[in-house]
């Protein structure tokens, strides 16, 4: 083995040392120095470049309010829509209440419930279906009246008219 390599016993504390193995020198502390006095090797205090914290601080500062102010106009645009999109569910929901055809329920207006309501009420009006004339009671998906004719028979049994 070379001597610069450690034997177990060396590398293990409280081991059996090598007698060729040198002792390891600790190194001391250094005595404080004394009172009043400043050591030599001791750095001054630097002083901090307070212009340039102000004018980083300043940036910051920008940016914060910018970003502040992009916040303010995105938020005014989704309250925007927000509202708009409230009308429009109010307006679909009364135009679904009087059975209003998808065409119609998109032209339905209003600043409020009451307004759009008599809007929606004016074009269902508008948009019932109209009976036909003429048709008399002659639809073919009408029942018979069982009554019709009743007095007729009778007269001609009377009176053989």
């Amino acid at each position: 083995m070379s001597e610069q390599t450690p034997t177990p016993a060396e590398a293990i504390p409280g081991g059996v040392v090598n007698p060729a193995t040198p002792p390891a020198v600790e190194p001391k502390p250094e005595a404080p120095a004394p009172q009043g006095e400043e050591s030599p090797a001791a750095p001054a205090p630097v002083e901090p470049d307070y212009k340039a914290l102000y004018e980083r601080l300043n940036a910051d500062l920008e940016t914060t309010r910018e970003r502040s102010t992009e916040a303010g106009v995105e938020a005014d645009e989704l309250r925007a829509q927000v509202a708009q999109l409230q009308e429009q569910a109010l307006r679909d929901r009364i135009a679904a209440e009087y059975a209003l055809p998808p065409v119609l329920a998109a032209l339905v207006q209003g600043g409020d419930e009451a307004a759009v309501r008599k809007h929606a009420e004016a074009l269902a009006t508008v948009a019932a279906p109209k009976p036909l004339l003429g048709a008399g009671g002659l639809t073919p998906h009408s029942e018979p009246d069982p009554y019709k004719g009743l007095a007729e028979k009778l007269r001609q049994r009377r009176y053989g008219i």
